[in-house]
């Protein structure tokens, strides 16, 4: 799915979001407590990966996605599983 490849060009950015050490405890949290961080690095996406004009933002559009925050979880779940596999 095109979305899926839009969400994925945009982990290194995510990586950057981390404060140093922080991705440890990520990686450890269950996928069903993710929630927790739709705040502070969900914030981020918001901020800087999700603005209206973006291709991201764009393909959520595209599937059907309207609000930010579910936006966000697809992005949050995505990146936990890629960088759990890639530890």
């Amino acid at each position: 799915m095109e979305l899926y490849k839009e969400i994925e060009k945009n982990f290194p950015r995510i990586e950057k979001f981390f404060p140093q050490g922080a991705m440890l405890e990520f990686i450890n949290t269950a996928p069903y407590k993710l929630k927790k961080y739709n705040w502070g690095l969900g914030t981020m996406i918001r901020l800087k990966l999700l603005r209206p004009k973006s291709a991201l933002y764009k393909s959520f559009s595209q599937e059907g996605f309207t609000d930010r925050d579910e936006m966000t979880m697809e992005i949050i779940r995505n990146f936990h599983e890629y960088i759990f596999l890639a530890s």
